[in-house]
């Protein structure tokens, strides 16, 4: 089996595990506190069912990125339980739409129950990988993610995805592990924590240079985060902007 298939099977065994467990310890900050430790508004807590925010996992708060717009087309990277999606279905209102997508079978099935949990009819949840979207160039406003695109074997592909279904001016918010610099590479897990966002993790100037290497613009690191899944992992946010 080849490494991607071998790191796409430990993570649909790994989210799949937390699909059915999500009070399990994996070893990673996740729940409602999570969501508070990175500023999630209290107003879209209670809003949401208290069950949906069980599976927050967040590395970072895409939304503090930039405005999410009402009537906007957002379209969330590694969705997971939908978490984010939900959040994003809330700011976009029901003239807009929000799409997740997720390679992990049970993780699409517990985002899609979360958003009909939350009687939210403008979701709609798909899976595939982050490689090859299923959909159509310039047909999304914005473009989250939250800890997911570390998960990838190709971060270009993933960024050149992005750019080409984001239309003209379309934003890309997300949060990622990215590799501390100040590591040595020795001290680094192997591939076969490549599940747990270490493996897959690369450093804050790698990223941005594969972030615009894609074509987008005005790329940015703006700044850690709380998160750790390893002495080598840390949490950052960053965004980039399609010009046009």
């Amino acid at each position: 089996m080849s490494t991607t298939a071998c790191a796409a099977q430990q993570i649909i065994t790994l989210y799949s595990d937390l699909a059915l467990n999500p009070h399990k310890d994996f070893g990673w900050d996740k729940g409602i506190e999570n969501a508070r430790n990175q500023g999630y508004k209290e107003e879209w807590i209670k809003q949401l069912p208290a069950g949906v925010w069980d599976y927050c996992a967040a590395v970072g708060n895409p939304f503090s990125l930039g405005e999410i717009p009402t009537g906007s087309t957002v379209l969330d990277l590694g969705c997971g339980a939908g978490v984010d999606v939900c959040v994003a279905a809330l700011l976009v209102g029901e003239s807009g739409k929000v799409i997740g997508v997720d390679i992990t079978p049970l993780m699409v099935e517990t985002a899609k129950r979360h958003a009909a949990e939350a009687n939210l009819h403008n979701v709609q949840v798909v899976e595939a990988t982050l490689e090859s979207l299923p959909f159509e160039d310039e047909s999304v406003d914005i473009i989250i993610s939250n800890g997911a695109i570390n998960l990838t074997s190709s971060k270009e592909k993933v960024f050149a995805e992005a750019f080409r279904v984001l239309r003209p001016k379309g934003k890309l918010y997300f949060a990622d592990m990215i590799k501390r610099s100040d590591i040595q590479a020795s001290a680094c897990c192997s591939q076969d924590s490549w599940a747990d966002c270490v493996a897959g993790t690369l450093e804050k100037a790698c990223l941005l240079a594969q972030i615009s290497g894609a074509g987008f613009s005005d790329a940015q690191c703006m700044g850690h985060t709380h998160y750790t899944t390893s002495a080598s992992t840390i949490g950052a946010t960053f965004r980039a902007v399609k010009k046009g």
